[in-house]
């Protein structure tokens, strides 16, 4: 769940290559899908649209506060009624694509061990903490045709995510390129 925009999708949009396939991990509501589309044929949307795939995770310091943090927006903390807010956005992303894209309402995780395709690109957005990010990455080197990318948000503004494209970067022994305030790239 987001508030406002992600502003620097619209310097990834630019670099996504002409009629390629790619997949957005983390949608919420298709605005970056809708910029990427400008250009690629097919993507294939991954986000679970769920409350429970932020049960465990440690991103806003537990599950109660990320229930508080959220509260406003959702109308109530009560987590069925944020389950309800995030049907409602899903239908509206199912809505507004139609055959250009594939959804796959799921964990990311879960998209990883059933995906056996390759793709152009790969726009990580999804899990902000270092472990949902690192195991992003790593899965996503898997699905990436050789001289493909790897793109994603929230590079030097989300301690997690910065900490694993780092580490990725190391371990890959792949550079990092980063480009519109916050973005990031790796050519596979």
């Amino acid at each position: 769940m987001m508030f406002g925009k992600n502003l620097g999708a619209v310097e990834t949009a630019k670099r996504i290559p002409v009629g390629s396939v790619g997949v957005e991990i983390g949608v919420w509501r298709g605005d970056s899908t809708a910029l990427f589309l400008e250009r690629a044929s097919h993507v294939h949307l991954v986000d679970p649209w769920a409350v429970t795939a932020y049960e465990d995770s440690d991103e806003f310091g537990d599950y109660y506060s990320y229930l508080q943090r959220y509260s406003k927006l959702v109308g109530s903390p009560d987590p069925r009624k944020f389950q309800q807010y995030y049907d409602a956005v899903y239908d509206c992303v199912r809505a507004r694509f139609g055959d250009l894209v594939t959804i796959h309402r799921c964990k990311s995780e879960d998209f990883f061990k059933r995906f056996s395709g390759l793709v152009d690109w790969v726009y990580i957005d999804g899990s902000h903490s270092f472990e949902g990010c690192n195991d992003d990455l790593h899965s996503a080197l898997s699905i990436v045709r050789p001289g493909g990318f790897i793109f994603g948000d929230d590079y030097m503004n989300k301690p997690g995510v910065t900490a694993a494209v780092d580490d990725f970067s190391a371990l890959a022994g792949r550079p990092v390129e980063v480009f519109g305030g916050n973005q990031y790239q790796i050519k596979v």
